[in-house]
């Protein structure tokens, strides 16, 4: 990887999963963290979390198992 591409990339860790900040809004919102430092906070409505969360799952019982 040239080190443009490495300038380029954030490689983001989730640091916490908060409900979201709406009382209407079903969804979520992580907190993401870079190794710059660099903070993001990303929100998901209801359908796409519970998506996350089947694929974080699918993965999780691939590695590891179930």
């Amino acid at each position: 990887m040239s080190s443009d591409q490495n300038r380029d990339t954030h490689e983001f860790v989730v640091m916490d999963v908060q409900l979201a900040d709406n009382e209407t809004d079903d969804g979520i919102a992580l907190m993401l963290t870079d190794a710059r430092g660099g903070r993001a906070r990303m929100h998901l409505n209801g359908d796409m979390a519970e998506l996350l969360r089947e694929r974080v799952a699918f993965a999780l019982d691939r590695n590891m198992g179930p």
